[in-house]
């Protein structure tokens, strides 16, 4: 298919100065498919900063005539698979042509540029309209998600744990290394998990403005580093993008103290809401836990790949 922009508009690579017009386009078109926005100008720079990602090689603006930003695209070559986050169009320009323009733009990205050759889409099951056109483009589905979250009115329980186990703030200076062994030892048992070098891990967390240390929780048995989870403030509410358990030390209900802490934490904060992102097929059970913890499935959400040739 020939990837033509839709008479009417214009396309150009971002600068940095972008940044702000990217987040207010992506906050619009959660605000319009989901009742509120989920991102902040720290999350579009974060992504921007991620290891392997050129801003004016892997992202494309395209422009109405009128000058206002209609769309926003990217493309990001994991090794593993290309992965496109925050492709958006914003409402008052759609079924104009935009969205074929994007998934046409990154599978020349990925035929042309990628070392990968595997596109991976994340989008909503409640988006019937936007999963039927990737279907037709013979895009299938590899993995359901889940976004859970729990709403607070009252603090919740007080974590208990064994008397053998410490639980406390992750403390920069000290934990970093420990911490990032213990998470990447606990997620190859997750589906799709490839181990990230300590330099990129650390990039996603310490230059994040929201990454919040008070949040974070380390457990320790001995000087080991048994379990963590590393969580954010974000303007939102609070949210755990990453909570493990190593496997010897499993079935001591050390998931569900850590969770109780990171809630409590955030209710004495006057944050409410903790959200966080689950396969919903779970290989360990994370989904169950999270229940157990009071959690509910917000949003349910579906990956889709297509192999480029």
């Amino acid at each position: 298919m020939k990837n033509e922009l839709p008479e009417g508009f214009t396309v150009r690579v971002p600068t940095p100065d972008d940044a702000q017009t990217v987040t207010n386009l992506i906050c619009q078109c959660d605000t319009a498919d989901y009742g509120e926005p989920d991102y902040s100008l720290e999350d579009v720079r974060a992504d921007w900063r991620r290891s392997g990602f050129e801003l004016q090689r892997d992202a494309w603006l395209i422009f109405a005539r009128e000058g206002a930003l209609a769309a926003y695209g990217n493309a990001w070559d994991t090794g593993a698979h290309v992965r496109t986050e925050q492709t958006c169009v914003h409402p008052n320009y759609r079924g104009r042509g935009l969205e074929e323009f994007l998934i046409e733009r990154v599978e020349a990205y990925t035929r042309e540029i990628a070392e990968s050759k595997t596109i991976q889409w994340i989008m909503s099951m409640d988006h019937v309209a936007t999963i039927e056109r990737f279907v037709q483009r013979g895009y299938q589905p590899t993995r359901h998600d889940y976004v859970m979250e729990i709403v607070m009115s009252e603090a919740p329980p007080a974590p208990t744990l064994a008397e053998s186990f410490v639980m406390r703030a992750f403390e920069r200076g000290r934990d970093e290394r420990a911490v990032w062994a213990c998470t990447q030892e606990a997620f190859r048992d997750h589906r799709g998990h490839s181990d990230l070098a300590f330099e990129e891990w650390a990039k996603g967390f310490f230059e994040h403005a929201d990454w919040s240390s008070e949040l974070s929780t380390v457990v320790m048995q001995g000087d080991e580093v048994v379990a963590a989870t590393m969580a954010f403030h974000f303007f939102n509410g609070g949210w755990i993008l990453q909570l493990g358990v190593r496997r010897a030390w499993r079935k001591h209900g050390l998931g569900l103290a850590m969770l109780y802490r990171v809630f409590g934490e955030c209710f004495t904060r006057g944050i409410s809401r903790v959200g966080l992102g689950v396969d919903a097929y779970s290989l360990t059970g994370a989904t169950r836990l999270y229940e157990h913890a009071g959690m509910k499935i917000k949003n349910h959400y579906v990956r889709y790949e297509k192999e480029i040739t």
